[in-house]
């Protein structure tokens, strides 16, 4: 891993700008389930429909915000994150993206890092594909342990579920890992 480059910031995300977030999701998204999902299925995804249905919705909940990692106004990645649905003492990470091409040049970090912030006393929570092994390296790496949750996530009834594994960063208590 490269540092990541001088004049990185990170800022809030707005409506004005899901539609080059989108943009900058759907290749890495698409690099991300290669593998996981058949290549006919990748392309059933419209990235127009996280702009106008996806983002608005997460969004939507209390307390969840979209944050942009940007350098030189180019976007390197985005998260998404808020407090857990039944557990608002648990951070869930719902969404990091690393633009295509930006990846391992410590972005993911920062990005994961100022979700963190966001909750310095809370465990953290997310979702990982269960065959996205780069992810789970990541989540790993980070300190985030298998939980023994599971789930399939739905993305067409019937048809195309993906099993999803649950992570836990604990940061409460003696044992915190932050």
């Amino acid at each position: 891993m490269t540092a990541p480059p001088d004049g990185i910031s990170i800022r809030q995300g707005e409506p004005a700008d899901y539609e080059n977030v989108a943009e900058m999701q759907y290749p890495s998204w698409r690099l991300s389930y290669r593998g996981i999902l058949a290549p006919a299925m990748l392309d059933l995804f419209d990235y127009q429909r996280w702009v106008n249905e996806e983002y608005p919705r997460r969004l939507h909940r209390a307390g969840w915000t979209m944050r942009l990692a940007e350098h030189e106004g180019l976007l390197l990645g985005m998260s998404i994150f808020g407090p857990e649905s039944g557990h608002p003492d648990h951070l869930e990470i719902d969404s990091l993206y690393i633009a295509a091409g930006s990846e391992r040049r410590g972005i993911g970090g920062l990005l994961l890092e100022d979700a963190l912030r966001s909750q310095p006393q809370d465990d953290a929570v997310l979702w990982c594909a269960e065959k996205n092994f780069r992810a789970r390296r990541f989540y790993q790496k980070k300190g985030f342990e298998l939980d023994g949750r599971t789930m399939m996530w739905t993305l067409a009834p019937g048809v195309l579920e993906i099993p999803q594994l649950g992570y836990t960063l604990h940061r409460s208590g003696p044992s915190s890992l932050l």
